[in-house]
């Protein structure tokens, strides 16, 4: 009898790996259709990248941008997001769904390839929403960095092993997740961080295929855009461009702003490492691992750019963090397999209410944004023209619009990136950047408009602004024309 209840809970106990495995990715996904659920729309550049294959046209003739600016930055991405249009009959909405799911359940499910325990990433990625909830939105954006963010940590876990020589199918695999990333992203020379950190670490063999397999999956990925040279010189001259303006933090985006330092991330893994020494078990010296430097380097990069501490920094602290859980957890449920059951519900639970919860409206705020739609009747002559220009003093307006209206036959001055605007525009932009938005500042580009562009304004009471004439299309935004321009026929 006794050895039958043994032989019930050791078949019971063989399943218990399938429930956790199940339990992860069960929750990933019910995450991702929580977020869904709410009407989430993306914004920022996602919105760019779903209506770019509506466009069915190059940047240079959606944007007024400068003549160096010839390969589109993410090819790979807009040529996928284009096929799901063309074979499935998705709309942009959908597509922007699909953007978001698809890049937030590589982010959850990838990471558990490598690991023993999957409920370790799990613990990792909620210790780190409660250190900075700001994570899932930064997870949520649904732009393509988020693959290169998961192909990072696909090879911190699967480099950051001593071996004498990497298997060809390793070596393959990582030139393929360089190329993709490359041609996905196209921040290709971004990943020296990466080959810095291994360096740092005095791993040198390892450094050394890493950077063969860069440069071979860099050129590999550079071909698919079929202008391979003005690819990747296009990807530093933007970069390069918005470095030599010499702003004020401010006036750069978002990810081009200064990080805080992050110290409540510094908190929690030092938490981890103190926890991890408390249980007496032996770990390589933390100099010696390329994830450490990863974390470090990019910590400091962070105060000149969040985006170094954001989309490098943070992913290597959430794998050595995964992997210090992996290493302990078992202690949790030792003897007990059944007990690891519960450990993985008492993580997975409070992972997917927290990172499913409308935090600050994080993702049901994009249901009140205002859209200027060129379809809406009472704006019939008050779109730009065939080939007239959109001027505005944000790029919010581009994206929304743009989204909105894929296939105007206007450009708009103020695209994806303020310094790839012509040098003139680029200063009257500024200025009204510098000025808050003051109606005055928009008045060189009012002098400059021809009957076939349009000015954009936001502003709560209508602007005055001669020669302008105006009306309040949504929201806060107005649109202004020359009078002359009454009678000039829409795109």
């Amino acid at each position: 009898m006794a050895g039958t209840k043994m032989n019930n809970g050791s078949a019971v106990e063989r399943y218990v790996p399938l429930v956790c495995w199940s339990a992860a990715l069960l929750t990933a996904l019910l995450i991702c259709l929580k977020i869904i659920g709410y009407g989430f729309l993306p914004g920022g550049d996602a919105r760019r990248h779903v209506a770019k294959p509506f466009a069915d046209k190059p940047y240079s003739e959606i944007v007024v941008m400068r003549p160096e600016y010839v390969v589109d930055h993410s090819p790979g991405w807009e040529w996928l997001l284009g096929r799901l249009n063309r074979v499935c009959g998705w709309d942009e909405d959908a597509l922007a769904s699909f953007s978001v799911m698809s890049l937030l359940l590589v982010l959850f499910c990838w990471p558990l390839v490598w690991l023993r325990h999957p409920e370790a990433w799990l613990a990792a990625v909620l210790a780190e929403l409660i250190a900075i909830p700001e994570l899932m939105v930064r997870w949520t954006q649904g732009r393509p960095y988020l693959l290169s963010e998961a192909i990072l940590i696909a090879l911190l876990f699967s480099w950051s092993k001593e071996e004498r020589r990497p298997p060809w199918w390793k070596v393959a695999a990582t030139c393929a997740g360089f190329g993709l990333s490359a041609w996905m992203h196209g921040a290709w020379y971004l990943w020296v961080l990466v080959l810095a950190a291994f360096f740092l670490a005095q791993r040198w063999r390892a450094g050394l295929w890493l950077a063969g397999c860069w440069v071979a999956g860099t050129i590999g990925g550079a071909l698919l855009t079929g202008q391979p040279l003005a690819f990747l010189k296009g990807a530093v001259f933007m970069a390069a461009c918005v470095y030599q303006e010499h702003l004020p933090k401010w006036m750069l985006v978002g990810e081009f702003q200064p990080s805080a330092g992050e110290f409540a991330t510094l908190v929690l893994l030092a938490i981890v490492y103190v926890w991890r020494r408390q249980q007496g078990r032996r770990c390589a010296p933390l100099v010696s691992q390329p994830v450490f430097w990863m974390i470090l380097l990019n910590w400091i990069l962070g105060f000149m750019a969040d985006r170094f501490w954001a989309d490098w920094g943070l992913p290597a602290a959430l794998v050595w963090m995964a992997v210090q859980f992996d290493d302990s957890l078992p202690v949790l449920w030792e003897g007990a397999a059944l007990r690891r059951v519960m450990v993985c519900g008492l993580i997975a639970l409070p992972l997917f209410l927290n990172a499913g919860n409308d935090l600050g409206r994080r993702y049901t705020s994009c249901l009140t944004e205002p859209f200027v739609n060129g379809a809406d009747p009472k704006l019939q002559g008050w779109m730009p023209g065939a080939k007239g220009i959109f001027y505005a003093g944000n790029m919010r307006f581009f994206y929304n619009t743009f989204y909105k209206n894929p296939k105007a036959g206007w450009r708009y001055i103020a695209g994806f990136e303020p310094a790839l605007m012509p040098a003139e525009d680029l200063k009257v932009y500024r200025d009204i950047q510098r000025n808050g938005g003051a109606v005055e500042a928009f008045e060189p580009w009012a002098k400059k408009m021809r009957p076939e562009d349009r000015l954009a304004v936001e502003s709560p009471v209508e602007p005055v602004l001669p020669p302008l004439e105006w009306i309040h299309a949504t929201g806060d935004i107005w649109i202004g024309r020359l009078p002359s321009a009454k009678a000039q026929a829409p795109p």
